[in-house]
């Protein structure tokens, strides 16, 4: 069973509509996701696939993401994650990015993956801490895509 495994939470200084807007651009990545080369949509709402490919590195160059549900109201997006680096090593892989708005000018912006440890203790640590350095990056860039707004 998936148990959380990796979790950063970052306030992003602009309106949760704002942040809601691009972190469910669901296949657009390309516009925003630091090191996305390309990305690409089949499909639209639950139930579509997006691919994603990055520059190359030790993790992953290239995901196809399942959207599983997109939750105007609660600002809660999650999606199953097939990673082609390191195929079922982790089992079952989930992503949810939740916000929460602080004061109509701030979001708080969290990301977490749900999967199963991987057997040895030095590359899932190794894997957990890309992961989460990906997760800051992404909220980063987002802050600053909004910045100048």
């Amino acid at each position: 069973m998936p148990e959380i495994t990796s979790d950063v939470t970052r306030i992003i200084n602009a309106p949760i509509g704002q942040v809601w807007g691009i972190v469910t651009s669901f296949g657009a990545e390309v516009l925003w996701f630091p090191g996305c080369v390309s990305s690409s949509l089949e499909g639209y709402g639950p139930g579509s696939v997006r691919t994603i490919r990055w520059e190359p590195n030790v993790w992953v160059n290239g995901v196809r993401e399942v959207m599983l549900f997109c939750d105007p109201v609660k600002h809660h997006l999650r999606f199953q994650v097939h990673n082609e680096d390191i195929g079922e090593a982790t089992g079952e892989i989930f992503s949810n990015i939740v916000l929460k708005d602080i004061d109509g000018k701030s979001t708080k912006f969290r990301w977490y993956g749900e999967s199963t440890p991987h057997k040895d203790p030095v590359v899932w640590a190794s894997l957990i801490e890309y992961v989460e350095d990906m997760y800051v990056r992404c909220a980063e860039a987002i802050g600053q895509k909004l910045s100048c707004k």
